[in-house]
């Protein structure tokens, strides 16, 4: 078997996102900034993760910085 072929097979045994959200997350995770559930900023327990909830931070809190 190629080994790409092979890692991405892997990769699908291991998948972690689905269209309805992340799997792992708690069922009560909502994300503060922007008050949605099944979003990388909503559980943070990675790296990405917690990238990805300074990023929805920046978004959802540019308005107030502006008055």
């Amino acid at each position: 078997m190629n080994p790409r072929k092979h890692k991405q097979s892997e990769n699908l045994k291991n998948k972690v996102y689905t269209p309805e959200g992340y799997i792992a997350d708690p069922p009560d995770a909502i994300c503060p900034h922007c008050g949605q559930k099944g979003k990388s900023c909503s559980h943070v327990n990675s790296l990405s993760r917690a990238w990805a909830r300074s990023a929805c931070s920046k978004k959802h809190n540019n308005d107030s910085n502006k008055e």
